[in-house]
C-alpha cells in the first residue's frame, strides 16, 4: 500500500480517513454483530415491531453454552522434507508449542473465544513478541491478545486476511499507561474535559499494512496522538548515530543523533553450539558462483610421517615451506528470520460464502428465538388475565376489598344468588406444544440433541446408546472443531515463526517420552540455520503445522476409559499381573483425564523401583557369594578338607 505523504500530519489524516472509510463499508457488518450480542444477552424486541416481547425464553445463550467445549488443539509439527535434524527440529517444536499451551492463559482464552466465535461467528487473535517479558535467562516472549469481531476492521470486500492489504484493530487502554507502551504522552484534545474519570481511558488504533516491498507494517494512533509507526514491522532494529555512523552501543559523541535503520545481519564473534553438538563457526569459507573462494597461503610442508620437512640454509636446519590454496575465511554473517504474515488469525465458527467470518449460531436461529419469544409472551398474557373473580350485585353499595382476585364483575340485584366467585380458565396447551416444537427445530439447527445436552432423553435406552448419540451429535458439529483446529495450527506456525526471528537465547522445554518419565530439552533458533550451496546461511521454516485431532475427547471420555480397560484386560498391553502393564494402564487413563489415574502412576512406578531395588540387592548378593566361593583361599582349604576326608582323618 502507497502511503502519500511522510509528513506526520498528512500521515495521521490519511490513515483516519482510510480507518472511517473501512468503518462506513462495514455498518451492516457491524449491526449485525451489535444484533447478535443482543439477543445472546437476551434482547425482548420483536423484528418488524415496537411492542417487547413481555417473556424471553433465551433459548440461544442455553443452546450456545450447551455446544461450548473446553478443548484445545494440541499441535503436531511434521517436516516437509524428512531428515533426523528436521526430524528433531520438528519434535523441538512441537513440545515448546505444548510447553506454551501450559504457560499461557490459554484455558481463560478459550472460554471468551467460544463465545466470540458462536455469538458473532468468528473472533480474532494477535500474535506478537512482548520484549519486555525478561527471565533470568531470557528476553521476549509470545503474547497472545483475543478480540471481538467488533473490535477488527478488514479491507473492505476483502475475505481473506492473507489478501488484505491493511486491516485495523482497536482496543482500549488507560492514557497513563500509553507512554509505557509506546514511549509516547498522550496529547489531550482541546474539546474534551480532561478532568472527566470516563476520559482516563482513550481507543487507540493499530493498523497493520504491506508497504511496496511487501512488507509488513504498524501504525498506531490515539485521537490526534501517534504512538508509533514502524516500516517493516518484523525487521530488527539498530540505532545509528548521524554524526560518527556507530551503533548506538559504540557511540561516544557528546550530542548524538540517533535514527532507527533495519539490521540484516548478525555477525558472529564466536562459534555457536546446537543441540546435535555441532557448530556454526565463526568464521565460514567465502563463496562466490557457487564455489569456494581461495587464496594462496604458506605453510610448513609435512611429511608422510607427521615430521616437519627440513632444508639445511648455512649450516642450520630450517623448516620447508610451501604454497598452499586454502578456503578464504571471513566472519560468518546470519540473517535475521523474517516473518511474513499478518499477525493475525481468525477463527470462524463455519464457513460462510463471501465473507470474512463464520456463520453465527445466534442468526441460525434467531427466527426461532423470535417465534418463541412470542409464543411465551402470548401464554404469560393469557395466565394473566385468567383466574377467579368476584361477583357482588349491579347496585352493591359499600367498599369492597379486593386485593385478592383484583377484579369484581357486577350483578343484577334479582341474581343475588350469584354473590360469590367465577373462575375464568384458559387453554395454553397448544401453545406450549408450539413453543416445544420450535425449540426442537432450533436445536436440530444447531445440531444440539438432549444427550448432548445432559437431558433426558427417551430415545437413548441403554448407556451406550446414550454414547453413541452423543458421538453422533459431536460428529455433526465436526465443521467447528475443524475451523478451531485450523485456526490453531495457523496460529503456531505465526509463533514458530516469531521465536526464529527474536528468540536469541535457547528456550528450556520439558516433555514426557512413551514411558511417562519426564526430560529436559531446548528449542534453539540457531538449529534451523542451514547453508545453501552458493554459501548463504538461511532459516529453513519449512515445517507443516495441524492440530492432534485424537485429543478431543472432552465429550467422550467414558467411552475412552471403557476401551483402556479393554484392552488391558484382553493383554494388549502385555501380561494384567505385571506392574509394568499395569503402568501402562494407568499411564493411558492418566491421558484420558481418568479421576485418581496420576495418583496410581506414581505408586506402581515407585512399587517398580522398590522391586528392582530389591532384585539388584539381590543380585549382588547372589555375586558376592560367587566371588567367595571363587576365592583360592577358600579353594584350598575346601582341597585340604576334601583331602583329610579321604585319608580318614
Amino acid at each position: 500500500m502507497r502511503i502519500p505523504s511522510a509528513e506526520k500530519k498528512e500521515k495521521l489524516r490519511f490513515f483516519k480517513e482510510l480507518y472511517e472509510t473501512a468503518v462506513g463499508a462495514q455498518k451492516e457488518t457491524a449491526a449485525l454483530f451489535e444484533r447478535h450480542y443482543l439477543q445472546y444477552c437476551g434482547d425482548d424486541k420483536i423484528d418488524g415491531s415496537f411492542e417487547k416481547a413481555k417473556v424471553v425464553r433465551n433459548i440461544t445463550k442455553e443452546l450456545i453454552e450447551s455446544k461450548r467445549s473446553a478443548y484445545i488443539p494440541q499441535p503436531i509439527v511434521t517436516a516437509e522434507m524428512w531428515s533426523e535434524k528436521n526430524e528433531r527440529n520438528a519434535k523441538s517444536i512441537e513440545c515448546l508449542l505444548r510447553n506454551l499451551r501450559n504457560k499461557l492463559p490459554y484455558e481463560k482464552m478459550n472460554d471468551i473465544d467460544e463465545i466470540y466465535t458462536m455469538v458473532y461467528g468468528g473472533r480474532v487473535a494477535i500474535i506478537e513478541w512482548d520484549n519486555s517479558t525478561m527471565t533470568h535467562n531470557t528476553v521476549g516472549e509470545i503474547k497472545k491478545t483475543i478480540l471481538s469481531p467488533k473490535q477488527f476492521i478488514g479491507q473492505p470486500n476483502i475475505f481473506d486476511i492473507s489478501e488484505m492489504e491493511y486491516c485495523f484493530c482497536t482496543m482500549e487502554r488507560s492514557k497513563d499507561d500509553l507512554p509505557r507502551l509506546y514511549g509516547v504522552e498522550y496529547e489531550e484534545a482541546d474539546d474534551i474535559d480532561g478532568d472527566s474519570e470516563t476520559n482516563s481511558v482513550c481507543t487507540i488504533i493499530i493498523c497493520y499494512y504491506k508497504n511496496d516491498e511487501d512488507k509488513i507494517c504498524q501504525y498506531v494512533w490515539a485521537d490526534d496522538t501517534v504512538l508509533s509507526d514502524i516500516d517493516d514491522y518484523y525487521a530488527r532494529k539498530k540505532y545509528i548515530c548521524k554524526t560518527c555512523g556507530q551503533r548506538k552501543e559504540l557511540c561516544s559523541c557528546d550530542n548524538p543523533d540517533y535514527e532507527m535503520l533495519n539490521d540484516e545481519y548478525e555477525e558472529l564473534d564466536h562459534d555457536i553450539a546446537l543441540s546435535d553438538g555441532t557448530v556454526i563457526p565463526a568464521m565460514s569459507e567465502v563463496y562466490k558462483n557457487g564455489r569456494i573462494v581461495t587464496e594462496t597461503q604458506r605453510q610448513p610442508l609435512i611429511l608422510q610421517d607427521g615430521t616437519v620437512a627440513m632444508e639445511n640454509v648455512n649450516g642450520v636446519l630450517m623448516p620447508m615451506y610451501t604454497e598452499v590454496e586454502i578456503p578464504k575465511l571471513e566472519k560468518t554473517k546470519l540473517p535475521y528470520y523474517q516473518p511474513t504474515k499478518f499477525p493475525i488469525v481468525i477463527r470462524k465458527n463455519t464457513s460462510k460464502e463471501d465473507s470474512l467470518w463464520g456463520e453465527s449460531d445466534a442468526e441460525a436461529i434467531r427466527p426461532q428465538q423470535q417465534e418463541i419469544n412470542k409464543i411465551e409472551s402470548r401464554i404469560s398474557e393469557k395466565l394473566q388475565k385468567a383466574g377467579v373473580y368476584t361477583t357482588v350485585p349491579e347496585d352493591f353499595i359499600g367498599e369492597l376489598d379486593n386485593s385478592i382476585f383484583g377484579k369484581v364483575i357486577r350483578v343484577k340485584q334479582g341474581n343475588k344468588h350469584l354473590y360469590g366467585t367465577i373462575e375464568l380458565k384458559t387453554d395454553i396447551t397448544q401453545d406450549m406444544a408450539q413453543s416445544n416444537r420450535v425449540y426442537d427445530h432450533a436445536k436440530r439447527i444447531l445440531n444440539v440433541s438432549e444427550s448432548f445436552q445432559g437431558q433426558y432423553d427417551p430415545s437413548a435406552t441403554s448407556g451406550v446408546a446414550k454414547q453413541m448419540q452423543i458421538r453422533q451429535t459431536a460428529g455433526i458439529m465436526q465443521s467447528s472443531r475443524i475451523m478451531q483446529n485450523a485456526a490453531y495450527a495457523e496460529e503456531d506456525e505465526i509463533i514458530f515463526q516469531l521465536y526464529l526471528a527474536y528468540a536469541d537465547e535457547p528456550r528450556e522445554i520439558a516433555y514426557k517420552d512413551a514411558q511417562g518419565r519426564i526430560h529436559n530439552a531446548q528449542f534453539n533458533r540457531y538449529d534451523f540455520i542451514e547453508r545453501d550451496e552458493n554459501g548463504e546461511y538461511y532459516y529453513n521454516d519449512s515445517y507443516l503445522f495441524a492440530a492432534d485431532k485424537s485429543v478431543d475427547m472432552e465429550s467422550d471420555r467414558p467411552t475412552m476409559w471403557q476401551e483402556n480397560r479393554l484392552n488391558y484386560q484382553s493383554g494388549a498391553y502385555g501380561n494384567p499381573a505385571e506392574l509394568e502393564t499395569q503402568l501402562i494402564f494407568w499411564q493411558n487413563m492418566e491421558k484420558a483425564h481418568y479421576p485418581t489415574a496420576r495418583e496410581n502412576v506414581a505408586r506402581i512406578s515407585e512399587n517398580i523401583k522398590r522391586r528392582d531395588e530389591g532384585l539388584q540387592a539381590q543380585l549382588a548378593q547372589a555375586q558376592g557369594q560367587l566371588e567367595q566361593m571363587n576365592n583360592p583361599d577358600n579353594l584350598k582349604a575346601y582341597m585340604s578338607y576334601l583331602s583329610e576326608g579321604e585319608n580318614g582323618v
